[in-house]
């Protein structure tokens, strides 16, 4: 319970707002729900690093090779609707889709004891981010997270 009330303020902390309350950052609610959309890959970093504080590991750093295989990755997922294999190189994957906003995919992938345990992965150093919405998919915006060592 303390760890969900951490992270709940960890996400709030990110909006620049005063502690007494304020929404998230705009990078982490943006809606990735139309055609071309982008992310903001460096909210999406610092709150996954914010959480890997809380479980004791190192930050990681933006990768932009990583970034750009997470892209052809979350395309190939939002055209063919089926989970991708992880990229050759590559120490972890995860992946998300139908949720609009980064903030909520960031929740549903803490929530899960396995997810969780990846975003903490104590000897990934690196991490490239990407989100593609597809009109045409039954869940609309694809996510991808890798991780490099």
């Amino acid at each position: 319970m303390a760890l969900a009330l951490f992270c709940v303020g960890g996400l709030a902390a990110c909006s620049g707002a005063p502690s007494g309350g304020g929404g998230l950052a705009p990078g982490l609610v943006a809606q990735i729900s139309a055609p071309g959309a982008q992310m903001d890959r460096q909210a999406a970093l610092g709150i996954v690093n914010q959480y890997r504080a809380t479980r004791g590991a190192a930050p990681l750093s933006a990768d932009p090779a990583l970034d750009a295989q997470a892209q052809t990755v979350a395309a190939q997922y939002a055209s063919t609707g089926n989970p991708p294999a992880r990229p050759a190189g590559v120490a972890n994957m995860r992946l998300s889709a139908g949720y609009t906003n980064f903030a909520e995919t960031f929740s549903g992938w803490r929530n899960s004891p396995a997810d969780a345990d990846v975003l903490a992965q104590a000897d990934a150093s690196r991490a490239g981010f990407a989100a593609v919405y597809d009109a045409n998919s039954a869940y609309g915006t694809h996510w991808v997270m890798l991780l490099g060592q």
